[in-house]
């Protein structure tokens, strides 16, 4: 990619100017040292991959939904497919999708003190089995109850753990 960025600023062809209109053209050394200096990996690669590149590496995106039976072939070369395989190659190198997004829901300061965790999933991804461990360690942590619930994706809410465990189930 960085070698593509110095030919884009150096000889920039008619789809480098449409892509990149910014850098087109301009000096190689200084947009590269601004692309190292202001972008992460995945801000680096939804901004500077370009068409060339991933035909040279002839990359697509192939959808795998675990309710179908069935890969997809979902981008493929043409101006809505490089944008597509763009934003899902970075996607894959930013550290926010990889972790949970298990965020404070609810703390319940005059009543039990009962603190409430809840977890959307990204892609429908389950949490780890460790999770009871984890719960475990925020109730020692906290003192006080301590509920995780799970947000699906019909924007029902289910405990999926509470700790300490109730008698009667959860």
């Amino acid at each position: 990619m960085f070698q593509d960025i110095k030919r884009i600023c150096q000889s920039p062809t008619e789809e480098d100017k449409y892509w990149f209109p910014d850098i087109a053209g301009s000096d190689w050394l200084e947009t590269l040292h601004f692309a190292m200096r202001d972008f992460k990996d995945e801000s680096f690669i939804s901004q500077f991959l370009s068409p060339k590149v991933m035909r040279d590496f002839r990359l697509f995106t192939v959808l795998d939904d675990d309710r179908h039976n069935y890969l997809e072939i979902s981008a493929i070369h043409n101006e809505e497919g490089y944008r597509e395989i763009r934003n899902r190659l970075s996607s894959q190198y930013n550290l926010s999708n990889l972790e949970p997004n298990i965020q404070i829901w609810n703390v319940d300061l005059r009543g039990d003190r009962s603190l409430t965790l809840r977890y959307i999933p990204h892609n429908r991804a389950p949490l780890d089995k460790g999770r009871k461990e984890v719960l475990k360690h925020v109730h020692r942590l906290w003192g006080f109850d301590v509920m995780l619930e799970q947000q699906n994706e019909d924007g029902s809410v289910e405990l999926l753990e509470r700790c300490p465990p109730r008698m009667n189930g959860l």
